[in-house]
C-alpha cells in the first residue's frame, strides 16, 4: 500500500509545481506591456539624402619604380668614384672607374699585331699581282707556239699559291681586328655608366677597394614614378581592375593626396590568405615619395549619388531582419521598420527601401527600445547623422 501511495504524492507535488511555474510566466508576459509604457529617453536624427561611396582601404610600403645594383663584370681596383649618396645622374653617366694599365698594354699590343697582319697582307697581295702577270705572260708566249705547257702549268701553279696565301693574309687580319675588339671591350668595362637616369640610393665601395663580380657597388633608383604592393580579399579582388585610379597618402605629407592607378593584378591567390597581390603605381614628379614610406591606399567601389542615408548606429538587427526605429506620428512613441540597406561608408549607411522621407531616425537608445515604446525625444541636430 505504501508504495502505492508515495508515487500519488510525488505526481501532486509536480502537478502544482507545474501550475505555479506556468501561472508565474503568464503574469510576466502581462507585465510586458506595462514596461513598454515607460518612457525611454532617446535621440533621433532626420533622414539625409546625400552621396555615399563604397571604398576599399589598403595597406602598404612605396618602392621605387626601378632598383638597379652596379656591378662589375671584371675584378680591380676601384681607381675612381664619381658620385655618392643621393646624387642625381643620367643615364651613360661614368659612375666608377677602375684600375686598367694591364688591359691598356694590351690594347696597345693587338693594335700592333693588327698593324703586322695589314703589312703582311699588302705584301703578299704585291706577290699575287706579279703572278697573275706571270702567268698572263706564260700564256701569250704559249699562244704564239714559243712558250712551253711547262712553263704555263708552272705560272698557274705560283698564282693559285699566292691568290691562298693572300687570304690566309686577310684571314689574319681579321683575327687581329677581332682580338682588338676584345681587348677594346675588356678595358671598356673597366669604366662603369650607369643604366639610367635617378639617383644613388646606396654606396657600398671605396676608391681603393677591390671590385668583385659577385660583390655589389652602388644601388641606382628612379624615383619618378613609385609603387606599392597591397593584398586585396577575394571578395574584393573581382571590383578592381587595370589602370583604375586610386588615392594613395602617406604621414610624411598628412595633407597631400597623390593619384595613383592599378598596374598589374595578379591572375591567382594566395590559398593560405585567400589575397591576391595587386601593384599600384604612383606618379611622383616633385619627388615627394619616397621608398619605404607607409601608403595607405584608397579605391573607390562604387558611388551612390542623391541617396537616403542614416547612421550606422541606428540600424538594430533583430531575428536576422534589418530594422530600425522611427518616431510615430503621435511624436510619443517610436515604431519598427525592416529596411533594406545598401552601400556602407564609415560610420553612415545607404537605406534602400522602407522609410519614407519624411520620418525621424532612432539613434542613440535604438537598442533599449521596442516596437511602440513610449519615448522622450531628447534634442539632438540633424547634422548628427555625420
Amino acid at each position: 500500500m505504501k508504495f502505492i501511495v508515495l508515487p500519488c504524492v510525488l505526481a501532486s507535488c509536480l502537478g502544482i509545481g507545474w501550475a505555479v511555474f506556468v501561472d508565474s510566466q503568464h503574469q510576466g508576459d502581462l507585465d510586458l506591456p506595462r514596461a513598454r509604457t515607460e518612457a525611454v529617453a532617446v535621440e533621433v536624427v532626420d533622414l539625409q539624402t546625400r552621396d555615399i561611396e563604397e571604398i576599399l582601404e589598403l595597406v602598404g610600403s612605396l618602392e621605387a619604380g626601378r632598383d638597379v645594383e652596379i656591378r662589375s663584370r671584371v675584378s680591380g681596383q676601384i681607381q675612381a668614384l664619381s658620385v655618392d649618396v643621393g646624387d642625381s645622374i643620367t643615364a651613360g653617366q661614368q659612375l666608377v672607374r677602375i684600375e686598367s694599365s694591364q688591359q691598356q698594354e694590351l690594347v696597345r699590343q693587338a693594335e700592333a699585331l693588327k698593324k703586322v697582319a695589314i703589312a703582311e697582307l699588302a705584301a703578299q697581295e704585291l706577290r699575287a699581282k706579279a703572278a697573275l702577270q706571270e702567268f698572263e705572260r706564260q700564256k701569250d708566249l704559249r699562244s704564239k707556239r714559243v712558250g712551253t705547257a711547262q712553263q704555263l702549268e708552272a705560272a698557274e701553279s705560283k698564282l693559285e699559291i699566292a691568290r691562298a696565301e693572300s687570304r690566309l693574309a686577310a684571314s689574319k687580319v681579321d683575327r687581329s681586328e677581332s682580338e682588338l675588339e676584345g681587348t677594346r671591350l675588356a678595358l671598356a668595362e673597366r669604366v662603369i655608366a650607369s643604366p639610367m637616369s635617378g639617383h644613388v640610393a646606396t654606396r657600398l665601395v671605396q676608391v681603393g677597394d677591390l671590385a668583385k663580380t659577385d660583390l655589389a657597388l652602388l644601388r641606382i633608383v628612379d624615383l619618378t614614378t613609385v609603387r606599392t604592393t597591397v593584398h586585396v580579399g577575394e571578395s574584393d579582388y573581382r571590383q578592381l581592375r587595370e589602370d583604375q585610379l586610386t588615392e594613395v597618402r602617406v604621414d610624411t605629407y598628412p595633407d597631400e593626396v597623390f593619384v595613383g592607378r592599378v598596374e598589374r593584378m595578379a591572375p591567382v591567390l594566395d590559398p593560405q590568405t585567400r589575397t591576391a597581390v595587386v601593384y599600384i603605381a604612383v606618379d611622383n614628379p616633385r619627388g615627394l615619395l619616397k621608398p619605404g614610406m607607409h601608403a595607405r591606399v584608397r579605391v573607390r567601389l562604387n558611388l551612390h549619388e542623391g541617396v537616403s542615408v542614416i547612421p550606422l548606429s541606428a540600424v538594430v538587427e533583430r531575428a536576422g531582419r534589418k530594422t530600425i526605429f522611427v518616431v510615430a506620428e503621435n511624436g510619443g512613441s517610436v515604431q519598427q521598420v525592416e529596411v533594406e540597406l545598401g552601400l556602407v561608408e564609415g560610420n553612415r549607411v545607404e537605406v534602400v527601401s522602407g522609410l519614407r522621407p519624411d520620418v525621424r531616425v532612432v539613434t542613440l537608445g535604438s537598442h533599449l527600445v521596442v516596437d511602440g515604446q513610449d519615448v522622450q525625444v531628447m534634442d539632438e541636430p540633424a547634422s548628427t547623422a555625420d
